[in-house]
């Protein structure tokens, strides 16, 4: 395999992107993707994010078989923390699909397809049988399952967590329902139901969830149908990206990310913060995230919303800097590192933040379209050995702004890469300001 290069004319951006290609190298064992040098296993979750943001990109064959491995019995598995347990406190073991989808997009394996989309069907009729209640899914908020994440009234009271109804873990059935009827489609079968239950589910969030006076979500419902005061990093990415979000500008007009970027939770618990000496304490309480980081980004260049992108671009890169790998997480006052190194989501979150922002890389059904974002300071940027199935990309774009002015591959002007397309091809794109 010949390794993916980043050509920014901006040192800092181009260091980070090697670190992260290498970083997710690195991450393979045993032909699968492990979560970090701290945690040498396969998580469900963390596998997951990371080939969505970017992994399964580079490395299709690990991310096939990672994935085939957390669907052993039948359903997506659930990971477990030391905190809160697992099923039925945890519920987001949908994000399965999540890597699974992305899996089939990179390879276009239908026979892949096929049977991943058996195990989220499985998976979403498990949910929605203990953890569906009045509209909303209970479970904890994806990734956040420690005490340092939650008000301490809900130090290690799993069973509490798990009665509350998060952001992301909503957003993340709805993907898994959008998906399945995507999947449905591809296969010959009927998308309804599950597209009943993604609009039903969307429009729940909607009503219980979103703050209107405040232009943002609620980090959770409680059990008593009262919502949080605070807002969570992840699950407000994903509803962007993912169109739950009505209002996308108006989310990024009300989140304002820390100096180091967009923070996982906001604002901080005040108790747990006393105890900054012990990562136990700060693990989830307002740090920056990568992965976390990479998903605002591809939100906010999905929307045009370029100085959000810009900010969290840069912040990303700055914060890759500090350390020989990418880690598990990032203090918001100083951005000094924290948790595991050579963390796999975080690598990926960086390559998310170039391939879907900066190229402004889509996949469609028929092909690659690209929808490059690029902020004030770059004139010109080239990817090159970019692979995608059987072909390898050499991606340059030129210009500055969100608008595509001219799209040629290989010297011909066309809009879209048919997925159906081998060999090596060079694609040249010209941006500009929207009017």
């Amino acid at each position: 395999m010949v390794t993916p290069a980043l050509d920014s004319g901006q040192r800092v951006h181009d260091e980070a992107y090697t670190k992260a290609v290498r970083d997710v190298a690195d991450s393979v064992a045993g032909r699968v993707f492990v979560a970090g040098e701290s945690w040498p296993t396969l998580w469900v979750r963390d596998a997951a994010y990371a080939i969505d943001l970017g992994a399964g990109l580079l490395h299709p064959g690990v991310a096939g078989t990672s994935m085939r491995r957390v669907a052993d019995g039948g359903r997506w598995e659930q990971d477990r923390a030391a905190h809160f347990g697992r099923w039925p406190n945890l519920t987001d073991a949908i994000v399965g699909a999540v890597g699974a989808w992305a899996c089939y997009e990179a390879t276009g394996d239908l026979d892949f397809l096929s049977r991943s989309h058996e195990v989220t069907r499985a998976s979403l009729a498990r949910a929605e049988q203990e953890a569906f209640d009045g509209g909303l899914f209970r479970g904890c908020a994806s990734f956040m399952e420690s005490n340092s994440g939650y008000p301490p009234r809900f130090a290690f009271r799993g069973r509490a967590v798990g009665a509350t109804k998060a952001l992301s873990t909503n957003v993340l059935h709805y993907r898994g329902y959008t998906i399945a009827a995507r999947s449905a489609t591809l296969l010959g079968q009927d998308p309804a139901p599950f597209e009943t239950r993604a609009a039903a589910l969307k429009q729940a969030i909607n009503e219980r969830l979103w703050v209107p006076s405040r232009g943002r979500y609620a980090y959770y419902e409680d059990a008593d149908g009262r919502v949080s005061d605070r807002w969570e990093g992840l699950g407000t990415a994903l509803a962007v990206l993912w169109g739950v979000a009505d209002d996308a500008q108006a989310v990024f007009r009300a989140v304002t990310p820390t100096p180091h970027g967009l923070p996982c939770l906001w604002p901080r618990y005040p108790l747990w913060s006393r105890w900054l000496v012990k990562d136990e304490y700060n693990y989830h309480n307002g740090t920056v995230w990568p992965f976390v980081q990479g998903y605002w980004g591809w939100a906010a260049a999905t929307h045009g919303a370029t100085d959000v992108f810009a900010a969290e671009l840069a912040a990303l890169a700055d914060l890759a800097a500090r350390a020989p790998t990418f880690h598990e997480f990032y203090r918001p006052a100083t951005g000094s590192p924290g948790g595991s190194a050579r963390q796999l989501w975080s690598a990926a979150g960086y390559l998310a933040l170039v391939h879907r922002g900066l190229l402004g890389l889509r996949v469609d059904d028929d092909g690659l379209r690209f929808a490059p974002v690029v902020p004030e300071g770059f004139t010109r940027v080239r990817l090159s050995n970019l692979p995608y199935r059987d072909m390898t990309l050499d991606i340059t774009v030129t210009g500055t702004g969100n608008t595509v002015t001219s799209c040629a591959v290989d010297g011909v002007e066309q809009s879209t890469i048919p997925t159906t397309l081998t060999g090596h091809h060079r694609v040249d794109l010209t941006v500009a300001d929207g009017p």
